[in-house]
């Protein structure tokens, strides 16, 4: 995969034409099952299986979509809400966009050392507390007890496991289950709580 800007250039207008063509918006799987596909083919099949070439992907793809906002303020053809779950294009207002505010997210996506600077360890930081996040518990939100058998059941595993083992299942239950999937948040709770119960009880 290339990390430079120019090499991803032609994103923007095509992001421009996914968005556009879906009124509702998209969530970030739906645009990236769309560049996987015919005609795009813009990013690998395998673009999401790991969790370096997920966060490059990622950043580029967030990049793209934090410089095409700018584009459409300047022209005034709308703003654009950005976040992973729906990215749709917003109507234009005569002086709704004149004075942004500081966007940290927006800075951190267009500051392009930023993808060339984090490394794989920096990824697994940054996606843990991603899911942590994902997940909609908060830090005390493993205060209940929790018995090893029922966090196994909760999240479909059996012993033994490595701790890659249990970042994987735990995330793919979580996704499964998130609200935004049709699940509850108290679920998305409850895996929480059994993650941190075996991630407590089995060390590496």
């Amino acid at each position: 995969m290339q990390h430079t800007p120019s090499d991803w250039a032609p994103l923007q207008p095509i992001l421009q034409h996914i968005l556009l063509s879906h009124s509702d918006g998209l969530s970030e799987f739906d645009i990236f099952q769309i560049l996987k596909a015919p005609p795009y083919e813009l990013f690998s099949q395998d673009a999401l299986q790991n969790p370096l070439s997920m966060f490059q992907s990622h950043f580029i793809l967030f990049n793209a979509l934090y410089q095409l906002a700018d584009s459409w303020v300047e022209t005034e053809m709308g703003g654009l809400d950005i976040h992973c779950t729906c990215i749709r294009r917003l109507p234009w207002q005569a002086g709704q966009y004149g004075i942004v505010a500081e966007d940290n997210l927006r800075a951190y996506y267009l500051d392009w050392e930023n993808l060339k600077d984090t490394n794989q360890s920096q990824v697994e930081d940054l996606l843990n507390n991603f899911w942590d996040a994902f997940s909609g518990a908060s830090s005390t939100a493993n205060d209940n007890q929790m018995t090893l058998q029922q966090a196994l059941d909760l999240l479909n595993l059996s012993s033994p496991f490595s701790g890659q083992r249990l970042k994987q299942q735990y995330r793919k239950m979580l996704h499964k289950h998130h609200p935004d999937k049709g699940g509850t948040q108290s679920k998305t709770i409850e895996l929480y709580k059994a993650y941190q119960t075996l991630k407590s009880a089995y060390k590496d």
